[in-house]
């Protein structure tokens, strides 16, 4: 039996704002050094890590929203799934 579908894309959009706050946090981390040392520009590394961080959530979210159930292997073996 399937979720509604409210709560589906509450779930789903859940998943991606942490994912994205999780991936922004870490890009911050490796920001912070490349700027202080002069290696990019803020402007320059805003945008390469938006990018990162919205492909990251966005691979994470849909990957654990559509993948396919695990069933345990008893209702395998039975013939139930």
């Amino acid at each position: 039996m399937s979720w509604p579908i409210k709560l589906r894309a509450m779930s789903f959009a859940i998943t991606v704002g942490v994912t994205l706050l999780e991936s922004v946090m870490a890009s911050a981390a490796i920001a912070l050094p490349l700027w202080l040392f002069g290696v990019a520009s803020p402007r320059m590394l805003l945008g390469i890590f938006a990018v990162v961080a919205s492909v990251t959530s966005l691979s994470i979210s849909i990957y654990s929203h559509l993948r396919p159930p695990i069933l345990p292997s008893a209702t395998i073996k039975r013939g139930n799934a």
